[in-house]
């Protein structure tokens, strides 16, 4: 499955687009370029349970790859930034 095939079982991209406030061409947009945005996870994981279909894989919205950091510097940094002494 894809982002397309996922609202195209939503319904289509301009029944999501009313669900969620969003203009047509937004949606539209988003799904043409594969990946949504991660503030509509939760909202599109409802639509779904409602269409009696599965949860949308995580893989399909851009949420941020924490991976790429290491624990030791996230931690050895302050809130402003810097390195802690």
């Amino acid at each position: 499955m894809d982002t397309r095939k996922f609202i195209e079982a939503l319904g289509g991209y301009r029944q999501v687009a009313n669900r969620l406030g969003k203009g047509r061409t937004t949606v539209h947009t988003h799904m043409q370029a594969g990946v949504l945005p991660a503030s509509w996870y939760d909202a599109l994981c409802q639509l779904a349970v409602e269409k009696g279909i599965d949860a949308p894989p995580k893989r399909f919205f851009s949420f941020l790859d924490m991976s790429k950091a290491s624990c030791s510097e996230l931690i050895e940094k302050d809130p402003q930034g810097e390195a802690a002494a």
